[in-house]
């Protein structure tokens, strides 16, 4: 059996707290601002050059010499041509995930969508209504992995909410089937083989092809990150993520493998990724590292999950279930599993969690792929004040109001005193000269 001490801590302990606080991977921030200003380098040159600088850094971080940015454009031609590529099993599974993530987002819109308005018998118009964002730019990050599933789980919300531009950067060394077969499937028009921090760059101050975006969508490793956090104002973004994280809260009763690969699941995507579990019974918590030295070595990815448990899981043995709530909220996790008795009378409890898989059958693969759900999820304590992605991200609320002379009338006096209040005497004298 291998040897991998795991970091394992108790409620019992007076600083546990404290030890939670120091063991959560919350430095992904610090890591962010040591490449700072390499950051801050491309984004100048890429603002000043153009496509020239998206040609300099490909070649320099692709060792070739290419001379078109042509040559960084797939059409929707080629696209369609991956997707008849692909085997008949693969367009399957695409066409069904994508047409049941369409579904639920669409059904998302319906709940969404309420453009109200009141009018008073004074006459008054007030109202809200919802216009969609205009040009959005979506980032599919590459590198190690494939992820058709982010194609989905971005670019359907955008369509669905009346996007009227979408531009997609797909950091690919050379085409592949999967992912452009999954854009086709969205009715992609054009992708750039592009990424980094030139992508993010490039989105906010557009070049002689590329238009400038509204707003940005979809995670990358920490240069994108990063790009994405500096250049927040001159362009909208969707969030900052940091590497993916779970929490599996469990008893005496859960199947030890079932636990084990949840765990492994999320530790699989990278080195930084965290995976966290709570249990009361400090037998089931040995047995689970048991199963994890057992199972690890014989895993795909092996060198990623060895990498990602040896430095951020995190077993914690409590006392009572009030405890796991508390605590459960407290970290706010990007994904929360839970697999108890009782489950749903304890998820009452829950209010800080991005995704939540809940019972013996619902592994947080389900949520990832093929029911609906989208994972595009706050991560780093983020859930405590924002949601995973959804059709309402790619819209903007617009206020109005239209008053009536006998309304105007109503509110004069109340109005211009409040103002005089704040001693801002010009808008006092705004509504004054209405009188005349």
């Amino acid at each position: 059996m291998l040897k991998l001490n795991l970091t394992k801590i108790d409620t019992n302990n007076n600083y546990f707290y404290n030890n939670l606080i120091y063991l959560l991977n919350l430095n992904f921030d610090s890591i962010l601002n040591n490449v700072e200003n390499y950051v801050k380098n491309i984004i100048y040159n890429v603002k000043k050059y153009k496509e020239k600088s998206l040609l300099f850094y490909y070649n320099k971080f692709e060792k070739k010499s290419i001379n078109k940015f042509e040559n960084f454009i797939i059409n929707k031609k080629e696209m369609k041509e991956s997707f008849y590529k692909l085997d008949k099993e693969t367009r399957f599974i695409l066409e069904i995930c994508k047409n049941r993530i369409e579904m639920i987002h669409n059904e998302q819109k319906k709940n969404f969508i309420n453009n109200w308005k009141i009018i008073e018998e004074s006459g008054n118009f007030l109202g809200q209504k919802n216009n969609s964002v205009e040009r959005v730019g979506i980032y599919v990050p590459g590198g190690g992995a494939l992820y058709p599933s982010t194609v989905f789980m971005n670019i359907l919300p955008a369509n669905i909410s009346g996007v009227k531009k979408i531009e997609v950067f797909f950091p690919q060394k050379e085409k592949n089937n999967i992912v452009l077969a999954s854009l086709y499937l969205c009715n992609v028009e054009r992708v750039f083989l592009i990424g980094g921090v030139q992508a993010i760059a490039t989105m906010v101050y557009g070049n002689n092809i590329i238009d400038k975006v509204d707003k940005i969508y979809g995670p990358g490793n920490i240069y994108v990150t990063l790009s994405k956090k500096i250049l927040y104002g001159f362009v909208g973004i969707d969030s900052l993520a940091g590497p993916s994280e779970v929490v599996v809260f469990c008893d005496e009763y859960s199947n030890i493998e079932n636990i084990t690969f949840d765990l492994f699941s999320q530790s699989e995507h990278d080195k930084l990724s965290q995976s966290i579990l709570l249990c009361e019974n400090i037998n089931f918590i040995k047995n689970i590292e048991k199963s994890i030295k057992k199972f690890i070595p014989f895993l795909f990815r092996k060198n990623i999950n060895y990498n990602s448990i040896l430095n951020n899981i995190l077993l914690i043995k409590i006392k009572n279930k009030n405890e796991a709530f508390n605590i459960i909220n407290f970290i706010s996790s990007e994904h929360f599993i839970l697999n108890i008795k009782n489950d749903f009378e304890f998820f009452k409890n829950i209010k800080n969690s991005g995704s939540n898989f809940i019972g013996f059958y619902t592994s947080e693969s389900f949520g990832d792929y093929s029911m609906g759900l989208n994972h595009v999820i706050p991560t780093k304590t983020r859930s405590r004040f924002s949601s995973s992605l959804g059709v309402y991200d790619f819209y903007k609320k617009i206020s109005y109001l239209k008053m009536s002379k006998f309304s105007f009338e109503k509110f004069f006096h109340l109005t211009s005193n409040f103002s005089l209040k704040e001693k801002l005497f010009t808008h006092s004298e705004s509504i004054k000269i209405r009188l005349k």
